[in-house]
């Protein structure tokens, strides 16, 4: 009992539960259009008899076309009225579809001895291997029944008899003997051939049939846990992202206005990621009450890896600067300490640049990343095209250089990672620094804020329809001196 409880078990577990009731009102609107057009086959057939066509006797049909719209109104009326979401609902449907089924067997049999398929195939749609199994025993049990219930009252297809080639149909009315009797035939050797030429073959028709739908039952039945294992390995994924997004989000100044105290400089950043994380970053912290330290960074790949190297050279990057040192001195150290331990081969180009407040000077060293770009007060954004040393990463015992300039009154700096140049539209175009530098003069008056978002409108019109292939990440600065 207990192995036969276990082979009709629809659910594998509660977990998955609700995916298999998603299926089955997906089956059971499936359901109701077949018993919608049955239905409309139902009534055809009737009209057809009525008018002669066939030659069931118009009484009997009438009774059993009657009977079968009764059969059909039931599991329509409580498909609405539960809007086709309750397990048992197709219990009924499927069942109700089997008795008319028998009753169109009963009264035509010769025409459609096979109907008996349709709810098997139906039942199949449940992804359910017992409820197939138990529909498909309904239907050869049914078929069966309806067998010799069209021997008795119905129609006798006589082709199968081999003396009757001209395919003679009778009406049976005074039971099969009598008829087949009055033709001549013997009733034995009739039975027989119809046992033989006729049952046989159709109910070997609807055993394939039924092996198939089994088959397609269970496979669905393990298709949709497989699905269901595979959306539940994404959505753990994509919240462990999410999560790694937070994260990556939360690593990088986010509150504006950063230092609202301070009425020296002005300073925004953000960061666009292709993917749900990246490797870009950008950072800036105050050294002490005199120094601000920037920094524009850009892990080489995407993704989780990248998001990880991201964050283990952010940290080192300002740690290292909040013990002192030129930026020179902080890349070299930071690259020793990556290298000694880069197993994953990643590199990362840096910008690092430390603003005396008081006085404007800025002393910078570049790791091999993009030009920064300056503004000078009344002019426009122009590339200002530093030494490029190493990225971080690449090979121990690198050295940096420093240089310097000098920010004036109402100065702005711009820093940015290659995915602002580098981004390109669906021609493969690439937008370029003369684009870039187009798109910071649109209004270079206008707070860092304002200037991050215009450059981001720019490229979002110049990529289009495109996918955004890289990290859009960037930092402005405005230095309004000591006030």
């Amino acid at each position: 009992m207990k192995k036969f409880k276990e082979y009709f078990k629809i659910y594998e577990s509660e977990e998955t539960k609700e995916v298999f009731e998603q299926n089955e009102f997906a089956a059971n609107r499936l359901s109701l259009w077949v018993i919608f057009s049955c239905t409309i086959i139902l009534v055809i057939a009737w009209i057809l008899n009525t008018v002669g066509i066939f030659s069931v006797e118009k009484t009997r049909m009438t009774v059993l076309a009657i009977v079968g719209l009764v059969e059909f109104s039931v599991p329509i009326v409580l498909y609405f009225i539960y809007n086709g979401k309750k397990r048992w609902l197709k219990y009924v449907m499927v069942i109700a579809l089997l008795f008319v089924c028998t009753n169109l067997f009963c009264i035509l049999n010769h025409n459609v001895i096979l109907i008996m398929i349709l709810p098997v195939l139906l039942s199949s749609r449940y992804f359910s291997k017992g409820f197939t199994v138990m529909i498909s025993i309904l239907a050869v049990v049914f078929q069966a029944v309806a067998s010799v219930v069209t021997v008795m009252f119905g129609i006798v297809d006589l082709n199968f008899f081999p003396k009757l080639a001209d395919g003679t149909v009778i009406t049976v009315q005074d039971g099969l003997r009598t008829s087949v009797m009055g033709l001549g035939l013997e009733t034995s050797r009739l039975a027989v051939s119809m046992l033989v030429n006729g049952f046989l073959p159709r109910l070997l028709v609807l055993t394939i049939i039924i092996f198939i739908s089994i088959y397609i039952a269970k496979h669905g039945h393990d298709m949709v846990l497989e699905q269901n294992e595979i959306a539940r390995a994404s959505a753990s994924a994509k919240a462990e992202l999410n999560t790694a997004t937070q994260i990556q989000n939360s690593m990088v100044p986010n509150i504006f206005p950063a230092f609202p105290e301070r009425k020296e400089f002005d300073v925004y950043g953000a960061m666009y990621t292709a993917k749900e994380v990246g490797g870009d970053f950008y950072d800036f912290f105050l050294i002490d009450d005199k120094h601000l330290a920037m920094v524009m960074a850009d892990v080489s790949g995407k993704g989780v890896p990248a998001a990880l190297f991201m964050m283990a050279s952010k940290i080192l990057i300002s740690d290292r600067t909040i013990m002192g040192g030129k930026p020179s001195e902080i890349l070299e150290f930071v690259n020793n300490r990556i290298c000694s331990s880069n197993q994953a081969d990643m590199f990362v180009s840096v910008w690092l640049g430390i603003l005396n407040i008081e006085t404007g000077e800025v002393i910078a060293a570049n790791a091999g990343h993009e030009y920064p770009v300056i503004r000078r007060n009344g002019g426009n954004f122009e590339l200002l095209k530093d030494k490029h040393g190493f990225v971080i990463g690449g090979m121990s015992g690198m050295r940096y250089k420093d240089y310097e300039f000098t920010l004036k009154e109402d100065d702005a700096l711009f820093l940015y990672t290659d995915g602002i140049p580098e981004a390109n539209n669906i021609d493969k175009e690439l937008f370029g620094n003369d684009r870039m530098l187009d798109a910071l003069n649109i209004d270079p008056d206008a707070k860092p804020e304002q200037i991050l978002s215009n450059m981001k409108e720019e490229v979002k019109k110049f990529v289009g329809e495109a996918d955004q292939f890289d990290d859009l990440t960037m930092l402005c600065l405005k230095y309004h001196g000591n006030q």
